[in-house]
C-alpha cells in the first residue's frame, strides 16, 4: 500500500494532455467544488482524486492510515480551551431526518498569511505544522458491540479525519497526510480485569481502566496542506453516510485542500445500527462535531497569537431549518483557542451553525455568546456593539429565573470621568450565588473561597468553577457559563447560554434577538443608535440593580451615576489617539476596531488591545464614526488627557 508524494501528484493527472492549467480564481474553485460534489462516484472501489478544472474522479490507490488514534473524550475537561470535551455540536432540528452528509469549513480568518499551527502532545513533543480536521458523529447503538461483556454500555462512534502530518525543518514531511475514517467501539470492555479482547480487526485502546476498540480503513494520500489554506472557501472536510436496507451504514470521507485538489476515500461498511432502548435517542446520525484539533492521542493544535476564525458546520438532513447548537464535544484532541462572538453570520447557502474561535476569545461556550470589553463596550448576544459608560450595579444578562449576571461598574475619574470599567461580577446560577470581587476575591454563597490557579471547584448544585491564572470560569448544569478575565483594575467578561431558545434581557439582550433594537426593563423597545438621554436614562437606568437585589453585596462599593457626555476615541487628545491607534495596529488590530481599541489603550494601557485581535465584526455597530477631535467646550478631551 506504499505510495509517494510524486505518485499522488502524478495520479492527479496533467491538464489537457500536458497543457498548463489556467489560473484558478476562488469563485471558479467554489463553482468547481459544487460541481464535483454532484458527480457520481465511479465504480472503482479505491481512493479517488480530482484536480481543477477537470470534472472527473480518478482512482489514485490508497495507503495505510496513521497509527496514532484520534481518541475519544468521554468526560469533559476542566479547562476551557476548545476540544477535550469542550466544543460545539450541530444537531438536526426537530422533524428532520437522519444526517446523510455533513461538512465543515472556515470563514473570516484573521491574518491568514501569518497563521501558524503546531501539534503538541500531552508529554510536550511538538509536531511542526501538523493538525487534524475532525468531523465526529454522535454515539450509535451498533451490532458490533454484541461481543462486549456489557453490550448495553458499548457504543459505536465514527470520525471522518484529515490528518496533516506537518513538516520537517520547514520542508514538507516525507510522510503523506491522510484522509480516512476511524471507527470506535466505546466502553467495549469497561473492566480490563475481565480480559475481554476487541473483535478481530480492531485495536485495543486502554483508557483509565477500561478498553475501547478502534478500527481504521484505507486512507487517501494527500501532500502536506498548509493551515493557511483554511482562508479558501473550498478548504473543507466532508462525511457521507447512506443506510442499506439491512441497516448497515456505508460511509466515505471527502477533503478539498482549498487549492483545486479534491479527495475521496473508499466507501466502507463497518457498522450496522440497531434500534435503541426506549429511553435512548433515535438510531442513526443526528449530531456532528467539526473542528481543527491536535494530531492524535489528546494532543493540542497550538495556534499563533493572531489566530481567529469562524467555524461553519453544515448538515444535510432533509430539513431547511438551522441545526440545533450544543456546547459539548466528542474528541480528546484540542486546540488552544477559546470562543468569541461570531459577528454577522450569513444564513446561506445551507443549514449550518457558525461559531468563532480565537486566541483571545472571552467565552467558555460557543453557541450563544455575549461579551463586555474594556471601558466598557457591550457586544450583545444578537451581535450589537455599543459603548456604555455608566457606574453602579447593572443586570447584564438575565435568562429565566435561574441565571443572571450583574456587573459593578466604576468610574474612570479623576482622569477619565466619562468612562467606566467593570470592577466586580455577580452571578446567580440556580440556587448558587457567586461573585468575583475586584477580579481577585472569589465569594461563594457569601463565603470567601480560595481557588488557586490550576484547580477547580464543584458545588453541590452542580456549578463548576475553575481558575487558570487570572481567568475564572463558572458553568452550571444547564450549560450557562461566565468567563471572567481579571486585568489590572478591571475585568472582561464572556457569557455563554446553554439554551438556544432562552429569552435574554438586560444590557446584553435584544428584543426577539434583533440587533437593531434594545429593550428597557419595562418592555419599551428602542431602535439603535439610542440618543444619549435614552441610552442612560430610559434604557440604562431601567437595568440598574437595587441594593436589595444586588448579587454584589460582598464586593467593595462604588459611586453611582451616568456620564455627563459621550466619550469616544474622537474625544481623545489627537496625539494620544494617534499613539494609541499605533499600539493597536502594531498588535494586528484591524481598522474596524481601531477606535474602540485606541480608547481602551488610552484609558487602560497597551494590553487592553489584545481582546481586539481577531474580534469579529458585529452585526450592528451603534457607535458613531470618530472624526479627529476639534477643541471646543463640549469636547474637553481635546485639551488634555482626560475625558
Amino acid at each position: 500500500m506504499g505510495i509517494t508524494i510524486a505518485a499522488v501528484l502524478l495520479a492527479m493527472g496533467a491538464y489537457a494532455g500536458g497543457v498548463e492549467k489556467p489560473p484558478a480564481t476562488q469563485e471558479g474553485l467554489v463553482a468547481w467544488h459544487s460541481r464535483m460534489t454532484q458527480v457520481p462516484r465511479p465504480l472503482a472501489p479505491g481512493c479517488l482524486a480530482a484536480a481543477h478544472p477537470d470534472v472527473v474522479w480518478r482512482e489514485t490507490g490508497c495507503v495505510a492510515p496513521p497509527s496514532v488514534p484520534m481518541a475519544p473524550k468521554l468526560v469533559p475537561a476542566a479547562r476551557r480551551d476548545v476540544g477535550g470535551g469542550i466544543g460545539v455540536v450541530a444537531e438536526r432540528p426537530e422533524g428532520a431526518g437522519f444526517i446523510s452528509r455533513a461538512y465543515g469549513g472556515f470563514e473570516n480568518v484573521n491574518a491568514p498569511q501569518s497563521l501558524r499551527v503546531n501539534s503538541v502532545a500531552p508529554g510536550g513533543a511538538v509536531m511542526p505544522d501538523s493538525y487534524t480536521l475532525q468531523l465526529n458523529t454522535n454515539h450509535l447503538r451498533v451490532e458490533e458491540c454484541g461481543g462486549s461483556p456489557t453490550p448495553g454500555l458499548c457504543w459505536g462512534w465514527k470520525q471522518f479525519v484529515f490528518a496533516n502530518d506537518g513538516t520537517q525543518s520547514g520542508n514538507p514531511n516525507v510522510k503523506l497526510s491522510r484522509l480516512y475514517i476511524e471507527y470506535w467501539l466505546l466502553h467495549y470492555n469497561p473492566d480490563t480485569l475481565q480480559g475481554q479482547t476487541c473483535p478481530p480487526g480492531w485495536a485495543e485502546f486502554p483508557d483509565q481502566g477500561e478498553v475501547h476498540c478502534s478500527r481504521k480503513v484505507s486512507a487517501s494520500a494527500i501532500p502536506h496542506v498548509s493551515i493557511q489554506k483554511m482562508v479558501n472557501p473550498t478548504f473543507r472536510l466532508e462525511g457521507r453516510t447512506t443506510r442499506t436496507d439491512e441497516g448497515a451504514d456505508v460511509d466515505s470521507a471527502l477533503f478539498n485542500d482549498g487549492a483545486g485538489n479534491f479527495y475521496w476515500t473508499p466507501e466502507t461498511q463497518v457498522f450496522k445500527v440497531l434500534e435503541p432502548a426506549p429511553d435512548e435517542p433515535e438510531p442513526g446520525w443526528t449530531q456532528v462535531e467539526f473542528n481543527v484539533l491536535g494530531y492524535g492521542r489528546g494532543s493540542t493544535a497550538v495556534f499563533n497569537n493572531q489566530a481567529s476564525f469562524n467555524v461553519r458546520t453544515t448538515i444535510e438532513d432533509g430539513s431547511p431549518a438551522r441545526p440545533k447548537c450544543h456546547d459539548f464535544g466528542f474528541s480528546s484532541e484540542k486546540n488552544n483557542l477559546r470562543f468569541g462572538p461570531p459577528g454577522r453570520v450569513p444564513l446561506t447557502p445551507a443549514p449550518a451553525i457558525v461559531i468563532n474561535e480565537s486566541i483571545n476569545g472571552l467565552a467558555a461556550a460557543g453557541c450563544r455568546i455575549a461579551a463586555i470589553l474594556g471601558d466598557t463596550h457591550q457586544y450583545t448576544f444578537a451581535g450589537l456593539f455599543y459603548d456604555f459608560q455608566a457606574t453602579g450595579d447593572f443586570v447584564e444578562a438575565q435568562a429565566g429565573s435561574t441565571f443572571e449576571v450583574q456587573t459593578r461598574k466604576v468610574s474612570g475619574a479623576p482622569n477619565w470621568p466619562n468612562t467606566s470599567v467593570n470592577r466586580s461580577v455577580g452571578m446567580r446560577m440556580g440556587s448558587s450565588r457567586l461573585a468575583l470581587c475586584d477580579g481577585t476575591r472569589l465569594v461563594v454563597n457569601g463565603t470567601n473561597t480560595s481557588l488557586p490557579s490550576g484547580e477547580s471547584l464543584l458545588l453541590p448544585t452542580g456549578v463548576a468553577i475553575d481558575r487558570v491564572n487570572n481567568v475564572y470560569t463558572f458553568k452550571d448544569p444547564s450549560g450557562d457559563s461566565v468567563r471572567v478575565t481579571a486585568n489590572s483594575g478591571y475585568v472582561d467578561l464572556g457569557i455563554g447560554l446553554g439554551s438556544e431558545t432562552a429569552t435574554v434581557r438586560g444590557l446584553l439582550g435584544n428584543p426577539n434577538g434583533d440587533p437593531n433594537y434594545l429593550e428597557a426593563r419595562d418592555g419599551s423597545v428602542l431602535p439603535v443608535p439610542l440618543s444619549f438621554s435614552d441610552l442612560y436614562g430610559r434604557f440604562g437606568n431601567s437595568w440598574r440593580v437595587s441594593p436589595s437585589a444586588t448579587l454584589l453585596q460582598p464586593c467593595s462599593t462604588v459611586g453611582v451615576g451616568n456620564p455627563t457626555a459621550p466619550f469616544y476615541a474622537g474625544d481623545l487628545n489627537p496625539n494620544l489617539r494617534t499613539a494609541a491607534q499605533a499600539t493597536c495596529s502594531a498588535r494586528s488590530v484591524v481598522p474596524q476596531w481601531l477606535d474602540s481599541c485606541a480608547l481602551d489603550v488610552a484609558v487602560l494601557g497597551a494590553n487592553a488591545a489584545n481582546v481586539y485581535i481577531g474580534l469579529q465584526r458585529p452585526a450592528v455597530d451603534a457607535n458613531p464614526p470618530q472624526l479627529p477631535c476639534v477643541p471646543n467646550p463640549t469636547r474637553p478631551g481635546c485639551l488634555g488627557a482626560g475625558g
